[in-house]
Parts: structure tokens; C-alpha cells; sequence
């Protein structure tokens, strides 16, 4: 940018100040004693163009105003790279209000930006720099050479650092929170992990307690179908023994007519046969004089021995039927009894195999501690005192019984007996078996809810641990970016460095008559000077203060350079205050010299100095004394 007005009311010890028509090439030398108000014009630019000064703070701004005046105003009209006539203006008062306007010359009504921060950005797009680089480049306050700060931001965004840095820090940060994260992470996996240990999930134990319930239910159905057939074959028996018994009865009195009918049969078939086949036999006699007495007992008689015998044969033949028709009968019912015996028996046998097992269950000293069970989701306490324990036969009762059963000889009300005490076992075990599968149940249900917990946890576990795998690439990623970001900064460092110095090596000689041309500049632009005499690299402080002030007024000036070839667009100017105090008359003439020609887009150059050479000449001679208070004195 070229300034080409420059207008303020009581800003400092000015009451006017008022600079118009500046040209775009050329020095414009402002001289004066010392408190005559020399520096004012560059405080007044720096505050029209920024807001802010070199020599006061934000919040001494204030001070700007003019001692006694409760405000001040400042305009600035500029031609930018794109050869747009803008203007500046600021107003500040005691309370530390600020207003700001950009806009085109002679358009004050439509501005470009109002307020502060608006005008701050549209400012940096038109010109290429903010404050910070103008400070370090385009402005040299008063007396104020020295080594340009390698850290200073305006130095980094000139060699191009200054986005890296940005990315690097912002990098710092992320590994940072990257490194929160993984140990957040960490953390979390940890206490899942612990979760875990506490919850000492044993994989065969749902099976287990599974297939036990298992096992205790398909016993259940079996004893409950044995207790069916067992109490069917016990009413069964003794539906038969009354039959038996009625049927053993009705078979010893079919033996007995059996018996009579032969007998009688025998003996009448005998008596017919003696009669009528042996008459000469001494029996045959013998029945003949006992028949004798009867009349016409041959004629009608002894026919009828014959017809009983043979209805006697008869007889006998159905009382043989009918014993073994009672037999048959009787063979039936003893097969239900030798059914009940077996079943009491089978029953017996099956109950006594799991008998220790049930009554362990159903004993309370044999109990799992409760709190141990409920420490590891185990069922719960079988409650024994739901139900008294009955007697139970003994293995000797049942095989006597057993045998009086099968033989039939058992009474019913005895048979009824003992199986209604072996049921009555059975069923408090069936009960106890029961409340065993209740207690199964809630086991079931609780290992079941634990390794559902187990199983999320689990997830939670892969979940926190791909966290931290994710959270670690990142750092990884970071890190390596950091060190591209480093290796990048340090090639531009080393390029700003050897263009500075190569800039710097065009002027040098031109302000010190040749006696230095090279300079080394270090990555921390710790300047080196190389004597000519000495034939060597030289610290500053090895050489006189007038020539360390030349030296460092020609870096400064790079730096100038530097920020026009990678920011800005068009000419610009510089501001220099005071840039020649411990200079000698010749080596300011030397300055004065080559200024002008110093650069093709640096055309504008201001010189504060308290005098200058007698012949020494310059395009805008402005004069400040300490008895005005408007600039220029005479208008």
C-alpha cells in the first residue's frame, strides 16, 4: 500500500494534522528536535490502519488523545495493489470507545467494513499483513534496531512457518487428548476387566445346573408314572384277594365233589362190573347177598349201578373243570399280586439309589452356606420345613411283605400299608426334588443374567480396547505428521533464512561502502557478519554500534522485502524512526543514498530523524517544532 493523505485531529500533541498528496515514489524525511512531535505521524498511521500503536497498549489507548480533548480521529486515504483509492478512519474516546470505517475515497456512505474487527479483516484481504508483520517489516519505531525475534509471528508467517506451527500445535493438542483418551480408556478397560475377575464366570456351570434339572425332572415323570402304576397295581391287589379267596373256596368245594363223584363213579362202575361180569368172584358175591333183600333188584338195579357210575363220571369230570377253571382264576389274580410285589420292589430299589441324595438335599446342616450361594449365583436355600419327613419301610419289611404279597397271602389293609408308606417316601422326595428344581430355576435364571453381564462386559471390554487402538493410530498419525510438519518447517526456515540473507547481501554493501557483503544468518537469524579484513564470520558485538545499527537497518529492510515478495501485492511503503541514531553524517548519506533505489515495489519511504545532512535533499520535507500544535506549521 502507498499512503497518499494522512488526517488527524488532537491525537497526541497534534490538534490538526494534516498530510495531503503524498507521492507514490520518493522519501519523505520528517525532522525535528526531540518532543516535537516526529513520531506522531507513525503513531498515527499504525493506529489508522490497526487500531493500536508500537508504544501503548490496548489499554492505554487513551493516551492517543490530546491532553484536555475528550477524543481524537484519524484518517488514512491509501492505494492498495489493486490501485483503489480506499480510506481509513478511526475515532477514540476517554472511555476507550472505538469506532472504524473503510471505505472509497468519496464514499464514505457506503462503506466496505464498519466496526473494529470488520474493518481488521477487510484490511488484512486488501493489504496482505496483519499488525504483528507490519511491525516487524514496514515499521521501525523509534531506535528500535535490533535482531528480528525468531519466534515473533510476523517472522514465521514471513518464512511460511507460521501455518505449520498452527497444524503442529494443534497436533500437540490432539496428541494430547489422543493421550487422555487412551488412558480414559485404559482405565475403563481396566475396571471391566475387574468386573470380570469379580464375576469368576465358570462355562460349565449353566450346563451343569441344565442338565441337572434336567436329569431331576425326566425322575420326576419317571417315579411320578411308577407311583401311578404302583398305586393301580396295589388297588388292583386288593380288588383280587377277595377273589382268590372267594375262588379258592369255590375250588375246594369243586375238589371235593370231584372227589365224592369219582369215588362214587369207582365204586358203582366196580359193583356193576363184579355183578355182571365176575358173579363167581367172592366181592361179586359178597355185593349180591347185600343187594339180595331188595326185590327185582337184578332186573332194575344193577342197570342203574351202570347209568351212576357213569352219571358220577360225569359229575367228576365238572368238578375237575371247574378246579381248574379256580386254578386258572386263581393264577390271574396272583399274577396282579406278583405285579404289586414287583413294582413295590422295582420302586423300592430306584428310591433307595437316590434316597441319600434326597435326604442330603432336604438336610438343612448339609445346606450350601446361603450367603456363599448368593456370592456366586447359585440357587438359593432349599426351605426343608415345608414338609415332615415320614417313615420309610426298611429294605427287610418290604421283601417280607413283598413275598406275602406275591404269594397272595398279604391282607389288602397290609398291602395298602407299606405302599402307602413307600409312596408317601416317595412323594416327600418328589417334593424335595421339586423344591430342588425351584432352586435350579433361580440358579439357571441368575447364571443366565450373569453371563448375559459377562457377555456385555465383554463387548464393553473389545469396545474400550478399540478405543484405545484407534486413539493410539491417531497419535501414531499425529506424531508422524509432527515430524513431517518439523522436517517442512525446517526447510522453510532454512529457505527464508538464505533468501533473507541473500537480500540482505544486495544492500549491505551499498550501506557500509563494501566493507561487509556476507552475512550468515542461523535458523534462530542470529546474525554474522564476514569481515573482509579478518577474512571470517564476526559477532555483532565484535563491531562498532554505528555499524551494527547498518547492518541491522539492512536486515530489517530485507525483512521489508521479504514480506512484499511472499504477501503483498503492488508498491508499498516503510516507516522508519530514527533508523540513523548513532550513525555518522557519512554513513547517514550512504543510507539516504540508496534508499530510493532500494527496492522496485518498496517506492515510499519514510525518514524520521532529528536532522539530516544540510545538502542532503528529499521529495516531502515535513518540519515538527515543539511550539506547534498543527502540522504542517504553516498550514
Amino acid at each position: 500500500m502507498i499512503i497518499t493523505d494522512i488526517s488527524a485531529e488532537n491525537i497526541l500533541k497534534y490538534a490538526r494534522l494534516q498530510l495531503r498528496d503524498l507521492p507514490e515514489n520518493g522519501i519523505i524525511a520528517v525532522d525535528g528536535p526531540n518532543e516535537s512531535g516526529k513520531s506522531t505521524i507513525g503513531e498515527t498511521i499504525c493506529f489508522a490502519l490497526f487500531g493500536r500503536t508500537f508504544s501503548l497498549e490496548s489499554e492505554e489507548l487513551e493516551k492517543l488523545i490530546r491532553w484536555g480533548e475528550t477524543h481524537c480521529s484519524v484518517s488514512v486515504c491509501f492505494r492498495a495493489g489493486d490501485r483503489v483509492h480506499y480510506e481509513v478512519a478511526r475515532f477514540l474516546d476517554r472511555d476507550g470507545n472505538q469506532g472504524a470505517r473503510l471505505n472509497r475515497v468519496g464514499s464514505e456512505d457506503e462503506p466496505i467494513a464498519r466496526g473494529r474487527e470488520a474493518v481488521e479483516n477487510a484490511l488484512f484481504d486488501l493489504l496482505g499483513y496483519g499488525y504483528d508483520e507490519f511491525i516487524e517489516s514496514f515499521y521501525l519505531a523509534q531506535r528500535e534496531i535490533t535482531t528480528p525475534h525468531p519466534h515473533s509471528y510476523a517472522i514465521k508467517a514471513m518464512a511460511g512457518l507460521s501455518t505449520l506451527e498452527y497444524l503442529a500445535d494443534e497436533y500437540e493438542q490432539e496428541i494430547e487428548q489422543e493421550g487422555e483418551s487412551v488412558e480414559k480408556a485404559g482405565q475403563q478397560v481396566a475396571e471391566v476387566a475387574r468386573e470380570l475377575d469379580e464375576l469368576a464366570i465358570d462355562t460349565t456351570l449353566l450346563p451343569s445346573l441344565e442338565g441337572e434339572r434336567i436329569d431331576l425332572a425326566l425322575s420326576q415323570v419317571a417315579m411320578e408314572e411308577k407311583a401311578g402304576d404302583l398305586e393301580q397295581a396295589s388297588r388292583a391287589y386288593q380288588d383280587a384277594i377277595p377273589r382268590i379267596r372267594a375262588t379258592a373256596k369255590s375250588r375246594g368245594w369243586a375238589g371235593f365233589l370231584r372227589l365224592f363223584s369219582f369215588l362214587l363213579a369207582v365204586a358203582l362202575f366196580a359193583a356193576w362190573f363184579l355183578i355182571t361180569r365176575l358173579p363167581e368172584h367172592g366181592l361179586s358175591q359178597t355185593v349180591v347177598n347185600s343187594l339180595s333183600h331188595l326185590p327185582g333188584w337184578r332186573e332194575s338195579f344193577v342197570p342203574w349201578l351202570l347209568y351212576g357210575s357213569i352219571g358220577f363220571a360225569l359229575l367228576f369230570l365238572l368238578g375237575w373243570g371247574r378246579v381248574m377253571a379256580c386254578k386258572g382264576r386263581i393264577a390271574k389274580f396272583q399274577e396282579v399280586s406278583r405285579s404289586l410285589s414287583d413294582k413295590l420292589d422295582a420302586l423300592h430299589q430306584d428310591i433307595s439309589k437316590n434316597a441319600e441324595e434326597t435326604v442330603e438335599a432336604a438336610d438343612p446342616e448339609t445346606q450350601e452356606d446361603p450367603v456363599q450361594q448368593g456370592e456366586s449365583g447359585l440357587e438359593p436355600e432349599i426351605d426343608s420345613s415345608s414338609s415332615e419327613r415320614p417313615a420309610r419301610p426298611d429294605d427287610g419289611e418290604i421283601a417280607q411283605v413283598g413275598q406275602r404279597i406275591a404269594l397272595s397271602l398279604a391282607e389288602p389293609s397290609e398291602a395298602r400299608d407299606i405302599v402307602g408308606r413307600e409312596l408317601a417316601w416317595m412323594r416327600w422326595g418328589m417334593q424335595q426334588q421339586q423344591e430342588r428344581i425351584g432352586g435350579l430355576d433361580q440358579a439357571i435364571k441368575n447364571e443366565k443374567e450373569r453371563l448375559d453381564k459377562s457377555d456385555k462386559l465383554h463387548r464393553m471390554r473389545e469396545d474400550f480396547e478399540q478405543k484405545v487402538a484407534d486413539h493410539e493410530r491417531r497419535i501414531q498419525l499425529r506424531e508422524l505428521a509432527g515430524e513431517l510438519l518439523q522436517g517442512a518447517s525446517s526447510q522453510l526456515s532454512q529457505r527464508f533464512n538464505r533468501e533473507l540473507r541473500n537480500l540482505v547481501g544486495r544492500t549491505l554493501p551499498l550501506f557500509t561502502e563494501g566493507r561487509y557483503e556476507h552475512l550468515q544468518i542461523d535458523e534462530d537469524l542470529t546474525v554474522r557478519v564476514f569481515s573482509n579484513e579478518k577474512r571470517d564470520f564476526m559477532a555483532l558485538e565484535e563491531i562498532s554500534s554505528g555499524t551494527q545499527r547498518q547492518i541491522m537497518l539492512a536486515v530489517r529492510l530485507a525483512l521489508s522485502q521479504e514480506l512484499v515478495n511472499s504477501a503483498v501485492v503492488g508498491k508499498q511503503f516503510v516507516f522508519l524512526d530514527e533508523p540513523f541514531a548513532f550513525f555518522d553524517q557519512e554513513r547517514t548519506r550512504n543510507a539516504l543514498r540508496v534508499l530510493p533505489d532500494l527496492s522496485e515495489e518498496i517506492t515510499q519511504v519514510w525518514i524520521v530523524a532529528q536532522a539530516f545532512p544540510a545538502d542532503q535533499t528529499f521529495d516531502v520535507p515535513i518540519a515538527c517544532s515543539r511550539e506547534s500544535d498543527v502540522l504542517p506549521a504553516h498550514g
